[in-house]
């Protein structure tokens, strides 16, 4: 396979989504007692998603219970309509990344209550990286949405949301879980909530055991865990018309692999692969009733991300240590003007940001032990300015179009101007359509314009182009929901993609310099991507529900004409509820995806996972849980390159959650 071709498909395919517009109520994106879910991502207004004009995929709290979920990366893993697969990422370890469409990395956004998440892994934001501890919902919302998030946002839009407290006074909430063969999982929270204010904190703690590649092989295809993770929440309503919310989050994540290598002559040694990252981040939210349905947010955000990672021989200090430092402020306004049928959003946003990184390579010579500090990236800063704006029109009771354009121009890549336009048809109650059409773009990375690889003792070296334009693309997306009941729904969509000026390292072309070749990042890929999916969910009164869908793709790398890499073309997904006598919950997931080019001489296999829970509560407000995640025990097969399936296999689990206070919520 040519090394352009795994960069490009390794490289593939991630903004900020506000509060609602009148700060959504606190039990948004569960079904009400109507049914209806709210939703905000897709528009930036409150909405029902049953009626949205953008169609918004919810996975609400009780249901990230239900599916054993302690971070983002599983509450998401059997998703329909996605793809979370950490062992299409084991260059990089074991890292939770998301495929919307068809793309990954930094062309799908991930966002926390709608700031951007910063802090990636070669590109991938890790979701098994954010605990579950205080998600209220997340919201997922696929193809091009540039025109309301801008960069990054080419293959779709995650945003995880946290909520006030839904109960007045004090609540509280804990969980403990053991899982074989990865540890011990704890999270709790605490809130008090009154008349016009509240409080709320949480605390979460993870800790896994390494998983070998084989018995008696140190090597480690899952490094040990510790991810320990604090948060603070609060808001107040002042005057009546303002609602103010700040949130406080500090994550630690710490992973030791370990690594054998060679050596001619010592033999096979060991290396030490510890990382460390620590995130944290702090939100501040202001919203103003401005009466009639229309308000006025302001938001301030600002992150600070250090990594630090190493390969260092056991029993000794050679080896090498890299150091990443990266730091984001945004500041944002959007007004939701309510204008009888019409209602129009109208943003600005500006963003400002850095980022370094540098290694030290520790070498043993005749001389002594010698310390080579070098540059990787130099200090880069970033920074980008928008003004977007958005217009929903009713045209009458079956009938909404929505137009909009986005503004950006970015310091270091030039101007971009993205339109989209979305549109829902809803000739009786029971039928809908929608169709979309956006640009999307993303910029350069900071390690994609500075980045400086020198490996001439190898011949060659790896470096940024400050010269790089942003990658764009044009997304179509159109769907239909037929609900015959209340009880019954079907849905049938399509989407299609075409992206350009792809950004890669073109190692086609490398330059000569001596006798070292430089290799740099280019922008001459181009890629499409078509997909289409088929899904059906009954409720059978209140014991019974269940879902399944069927998701195609179909992707082209247009530089070496093949698919993209790691992208299974037929994926089936199946859910099953039912309370059983005794009042026994069992939940039943599966997920069958086909075999997955890599490249002209190798698939990756075809695999499947069945995932079981059951519940049943001990006292009022608890509930203990036994369940069993990868039941078949599908996994990677230790050494094969290109084995893209799952690298953990079966893990079972055991655990308490319990709520407090017991009376009904408010």
């Amino acid at each position: 396979m040519r090394p352009a071709a795994t960069a490009l498909s390794l490289l593939l395919a991630t903004s900020g989504a506000q509060r609602g517009a009148r700060g959504e109520d606190a039990r948004a994106g569960e079904p009400d007692t109507a049914g209806v879910t709210v939703v905000v991502t897709g528009t930036r207004t409150p909405e029902s998603a049953q009626r949205s004009a953008v169609k918004t995929d919810v996975v609400g709290r009780d249901e990230i219970e239900r599916r054993g979920a302690a971070d983002v990366a599983e509450a998401l893993a059997t998703q329909p309509g996605v793809q979370v697969n950490p062992g299409a990422y084991g260059h990089l370890g074991y890292v939770g990344a998301i495929q919307v469409q068809g793309f990954d990395r930094d062309r799908v956004l991930i966002l926390e209550d709608g700031e951007p998440v910063i802090g990636d892994i070669g590109g991938a934001i890790d979701l098994s990286a954010i605990s579950t501890a205080d998600v209220e919902r997340i919201e997922i919302v696929t193809g091009p949405t540039s025109a309301l998030y801008g960069s990054r946002a080419i293959g779709g839009v995650v945003n995880i949301l946290t909520a006030p407290p839904r109960l007045l006074g004090p609540s509280a909430r804990a969980r403990v879980e053991g899982r074989s063969p990865l540890g011990l999982s704890l999270q709790g929270s605490a809130a008090y909530r009154g008349e016009s204010a509240w409080a709320g904190a949480d605390a979460s703690f993870t800790q896994g055991d390494a998983v070998t590649l084989a018995p008696g092989v140190p090597d480690t295809r899952i490094p040990a865990t510790s991810r320990s993770a604090i948060g603070a929440r609060a808001g107040a309503t002042l005057a009546g018309r303002i609602d103010v919310r700040a949130r406080a989050r500090w994550v630690r994540d710490r992973l030791d692999g370990v690594l054998s290598r060679p050596d001619p002559l010592r033999g096979r040694y060991l290396l030490d692969e510890p990382a460390r990252t620590d995130r944290l981040a702090l939100h501040l939210l202001e919203t103003i009733d401005l009466g009639g349905g229309s308000s006025l947010r302001l938001t301030l955000g600002r992150q600070w991300v250090d990594n630090a990672t190493a390969a260092i021989q056991r029993g000794s200090r050679i080896g090498a240590r890299h150091a990443r430092r990266a730091r984001m402020q945004s500041a944002e306004v959007v007004a939701a003007l309510a204008d009888g049928p019409r209602t129009w959003v109208l943003g600005a946003r500006a963003e400002a940001g850095s980022f370094e990184q540098t290694s030290t390579e520790t070498e043993s010579l005749s001389t002594g032990v010698v310390m080579r500090p070098a540059t990787e990236v130099a200090p880069q800063t970033l920074g980008s300015a928008a003004l977007y704006g958005q217009l929903q029109w009713k045209l009458g009771p079956t009938l909404t179009v929505l137009p909009g354009v986005r503004a950006e121009a970015d310091v270091r890549s030039g101007q971009a101007i993205v339109p989209r336009l979305a549109a829902s048809f809803r000739p009786f109650e029971a039928l809908q359509l929608r169709a979309s059409v956006g640009r999307g773009f993303r910029a350069p990375t900071a390690k994609e314009l500075g980045f400086v690889f020198d490996h001439s003792a190898y011949g060659y070296r790896v470096l940024g182009n400050e010269d790089l334009a942003p990658e764009t693309s044009w997304g179509v997306n159109a769907d239909v929901t037929y609900r015959p009941s209340a009880e019954a729904t079907l849905r049938a969509g399509a989407f299609m993609n075409w992206v350009d000026n792809l950004i890669d390292l073109d190692v086609a072309r490398g330059s000569s310099s001596g006798a070292t070749v430089d290799y740099r990042y280019e922008n001459f890929g181009e890629a499409r991507t078509f997909g289409a999916q088929a899904s059906g969910s009954v409720r059978l009164g209140e014991r019974v529900s269940g879902q399944v869908a069927y998701d195609y793709l179909w992707t082209r790398n247009d530089v070496i004409d093949a698919p993209l890499g790691g992208r299974p073309p037929h994926v089936v997904t199946a859910s099953l509820r039912a309370i059983l006598p005794w009042e026994v919950e069992a939940c039943l997931r599966a997920q069958v995806a086909s075999d997955a080019f890599v490249d002209a001489d190798t698939r990756s296999p075809a695999h499947e996972t069945v995932d079981l829970r059951i519940a049943r509560e001990v006292w009022s407000g608890s509930q203990a849980y036994v369940g069993v995640r990868n039941l078949l025990d599908s996994h990677q097969e230790p050494g094969v390159v290109g084995d893209l399936r799952p690298p953990l296999g079966r893990v079972v689990y055991a655990g308490l959650r319990a709520d407090w206070p017991l009376e009904e919520e408010e």
